[in-house]
């Protein structure tokens, strides 16, 4: 196989001591700078990496906790939150000064998170199946969510809702979350150890990358669609390598899957290999429309909010890949710290109607 930048079709710790913050945010919702940025956690480095969307340089690089991974974005865009799973944090920090502004305390080995739409709550998942609510105007953790039954491992995935009524998180299976009362209501077979999720703009859609397979075991991995109205599975798109992370388009035609590792197989042997492809994926047919090589496996996915680009965090390369929506062709790469994983895009312009006000006040636990 030709594995150039052409767009191809794929064959067929624990709590430590947490000083109380110095400095607080008036308001986790707030003005900010015009200027389109993405922002990368570097894992290994304990850092997160700026990038400047329209130069695609790195302008900043933000000291944060251990092991940072998964991030989100307060709805308006003027904070960014940093799951860090070394040291059991959230860092929030300040889009405009791309600073750390407060640190928070939650549960064990965070490892996702999501944000409800008006900015008063977020849903940091864990290890045990269990998962932290941040009362933002608190700034601390004000309920434990268990998701199930403890095993090992981290909560993979979490989402809520347009209107904020549910969390979708994973842990084994798709488990539904009311907010109203941050019980479980529902918990939905998505497939053979799904890896993350993602959901469409108006919420209909739930699309769950799983490793091997829905029903019978398989090497080859999928993305299940679950019809959110229902809590049902609805179909499933078959993407031949074993997913990581998913980014679904603004407008819910695509959708982009980091693919780090495929099945081999070549009648002597067989086994698993790194991949370097991103597959994306028609949502209208529910189908693989093909596959833009990284170079390097992926991980962390993000589109920006017009669609134009997609930007891939590629661990081994320590760097961002970003890719042309209009040719599904790489762009442009951009070197970051070390071992890029997550990644999330933060918009240009700010949008505070009806955002709920918050000063983050304290490195604490409620």
């Amino acid at each position: 196989m030709n594995r150039t930048n052409e767009a191809m079709r794929f064959p067929s710790r624990r709590h430590g001591t947490t000083a109380l913050a110095a400095l607080f945010a008036a308001a986790l919702i707030g003005s900010f700078g015009s200027a389109q940025k993405a922002y990368v956690t570097n894992t290994s480095a304990g850092t997160v990496s700026v990038i400047d969307a329209t130069s695609l340089t790195v302008v900043a690089t933000i000291p944060v906790g251990a092991s940072p991974g998964r991030l989100a974005v307060v709805p308006d865009g003027a904070r960014i939150l940093v799951a860090n799973s070394g040291s059991d944090t959230l860092s929030v920090l300040d889009a405009t000064t791309d600073a750390v502004v407060a640190t928070i305390a939650v549960g064990d080995g965070p490892s996702s998170l999501a944000v409800t739409p008006n900015g008063a709550r977020v849903y940091v998942g864990g290890t045990n199946g269990l998962v932290s609510v941040v009362d933002t105007a608190l700034g601390g953790v004000i309920h434990t969510v268990s998701a199930g039954a403890p095993a090992s491992g981290g909560v993979n995935g979490l989402a809520v809702s347009p209107d904020g009524s549910k969390v979708y998180a994973l842990w084994g299976n798709l488990v539904v979350i009311d907010t109203a009362s941050d019980t479980v209501v529902n918990s939905i077979y998505a497939g053979n150890y799904p890896t993350s999720l993602a959901l469409s703009p108006d919420g209909a859609r739930i699309y769950v990358p799983v490793s091997f397979g829905l029903g019978a075991f398989s090497f080859y991995g999928s993305v299940t669609v679950v019809d959110a109205a229902t809590e049902s599975v609805a179909s499933s798109i078959f993407i031949w390598s074993l997913p990581s992370s998913i980014a679904v388009s603004p407008d819910g035609a695509r959708a982009y899957v980091s693919t780090p590792s495929t099945f081999v197989d070549t009648g002597y042997g067989q086994g698993f290999l790194p991949s370097p492809w991103v597959a994306h994926l028609d949502l209208a047919s529910n189908s693989l429309g093909g596959g833009i090589n990284a170079s390097s496996p992926g991980s962390g996915v993000a589109i920006t909010p017009d669609g134009s680009r997609v930007y891939v965090a590629v661990p081994s390369g320590n760097r961002v890949a970003v890719i042309d929506t209009a040719t599904n062709t790489i762009l442009a790469t951009v070197t970051v710290g070390t071992s890029p994983t997550g990644v999330v895009i933060a918009p240009a312009g700010s949008n505070t109607a009806g955002a709920k006000k918050s000063n983050w006040s304290g490195s604490k636990r409620l």
